[in-house]
């Protein structure tokens, strides 16, 4: 078990700059079930602007994150291809010879490491706009592949999906197979089974497709 020990850490724990309490629309998933974690990179240019994080994390996940903003705030993201969960143990130290937090271990590093190369192509969540499938170019069914995903990530980032998903993660594309959708959303209460019932009908009605099947991937 990690444990905590510089006051600086401790601190960040208690007063978070980056993790914050709740969901923001903006965050993404990260994709690996390391972290139960959302996540929004803000950038100016090719630097870092903001950081923020929501998610399940134990505690010294949490101030490694808060030391990872803290580090890259202000600098370029081509610094994630090299940044160690060393240099962010090193930014939680109230004095160099001490450790901030004790007993990190390998998979940690692993872990963080991905996370970090994850960050480096980060794309942020895009505003959501009206959408409106036109049957001028022809059936879905009938489109190319690259045109089905182009129309059903315009769909699942439409006015209507945001608002369905308000207070929670919206959903994300991840594989088109004919009529069958594969999306990333949850699914684990009978409300988040609910919405994606909700989800389903909204797009057989967008695309006017009876046999349009979206399946979810939590």
């Amino acid at each position: 078990m990690v444990e905590i020990k510089s006051k600086r850490a401790a601190s960040l724990l208690q007063n978070p700059q980056a993790v914050n309490q709740t969901h923001l629309p903006q965050m993404r998933k990260y994709p690996s079930d390391d972290f139960n974690l959302w996540i929004n990179l803000e950038r100016e240019g090719q630097n870092v602007k903001n950081l923020s994080f929501f998610g399940s994390l134990l505690d010294h996940e949490k101030v490694l994150l808060e030391a990872m903003a803290g580090l890259m705030k202000g600098r370029s993201t081509a610094l994630l291809e090299t940044l160690s969960l060393r240099e962010c143990e090193a930014f939680l130290r109230d004095r160099n010879s001490e450790l901030a937090l004790e007993n990190i271990s390998p998979s940690d590093e692993s872990r963080f490491k991905k996370l970090f190369q994850w960050l480096k192509v980060f794309r942020s969540v895009e505003a959501p706009r009206e959408y409106h499938f036109s049957s001028q170019t022809g059936s879905f069914q009938s489109l190319k592949l690259v045109d089905k995903v182009r129309e059903l990530k315009a769909f699942l980032n439409s006015f209507e999906i945001q608002k369905l998903y308000q207070n929670g993660p919206t959903p994300e594309l991840i594989d088109v197979d004919d009529l069958t959708v594969y999306i990333q959303a949850p699914y684990f209460t009978e409300q988040d089974k609910t919405l994606f019932e909700e989800l389903h009908i909204l797009g057989v009605s967008t695309f006017q497709e009876d046999n349009l099947n979206f399946i979810p991937e939590a």
